[in-house]
């Protein structure tokens, strides 16, 4: 059984007056219809600039595609953006709630009413940030003065005691 290719995505339409579809015929026809009427009515000057416009116009209608799709379909969407109301649901508002600064007690009643997890959140920010150890708590100032970075010719840094000989005292020798 022979194997055949089906079409996809066609949007052709039907050619009806010549190589033009109904709608793409109207356009231009009504473009000309008004070019018709306006040499008699109007000057040589307004008549070509009413012209021109039209003709313009009707050329950009009849065959522009934006995207895909037409343009007297994509006008027609402007104008229903701009003339329909439209509501902003991102922009929803809220009742406005006052908060009191309550008594010491209010504060302990919401500190008890907190859960475990609160709690451990509350006392790891609260060490992240070092409020609750500093170093003079652990005893880490007298590290510093202990051990000190040293940098080995590889270029890899290192922290190594210190040994300060000047300041202490040697041991004596026994006889």
């Amino acid at each position: 059984m022979p194997n055949f290719q089906v079409p996809q995505f066609i949007e052709q339409k039907a050619k009806i007056v010549g190589p033009f579809t109904l709608t793409q015929f109207l356009y231009i026809a009504a473009a000309v219809g008004l070019g018709f009427v306006a040499y008699y009515v109007f000057s040589f000057f307004l008549w070509f600039v009413i012209t021109l416009v039209a003709v313009s116009a009707a050329i950009a209608l009849a065959f522009v595609k934006i995207n895909g799709q037409e343009l007297p379909q994509i006008l027609r969407a402007s104008l229903n953006y701009f003339l329909k109301p439209r509501t902003y649901t991102w922009q929803r508002s809220f009742a406005q709630k006052t908060l009191e600064v309550g008594d010491l007690e209010q504060i302990e009643g919401i500190r008890k009413g907190m859960g475990l997890e609160e709690k451990i959140k509350s006392v790891a920010l609260s060490i992240a940030t070092g409020k609750i150890f500093s170093a003079k708590d652990q005893g880490l100032e007298n590290k510093k003065q202990e051990y000190q970075a040293v940098t080995f010719l590889t270029g890899e840094k290192r922290l190594a005691k210190r040994v300060d000989f000047a300041a202490e005292e040697k041991p004596k020798k026994k006889k």
